[in-house]
């Protein structure tokens, strides 16, 4: 597929899909932070010191 022809789908998707869509391509291919449970670990590391000390 073309991006000329992914562009024509989009615009012929409903608003509801669009949505779905823009976050499906947010979360695959744009997100660069860290995983949810990466930020909790550090987190917690920073409150309560690590395991090891």
């Amino acid at each position: 597929m073309t991006a000329d022809e992914i562009v024509k789908a989009i615009e012929e998707m409903e608003n509801g899909e669009r949505i779905k869509l823009l976050n499906r391509l947010f979360d695959n291919y744009f997100d660069s932070r860290p995983p949810k449970e990466q930020i909790i670990r550090e987190k917690e590391e920073i409150f309560w010191g690590k395991e090891d000390d």
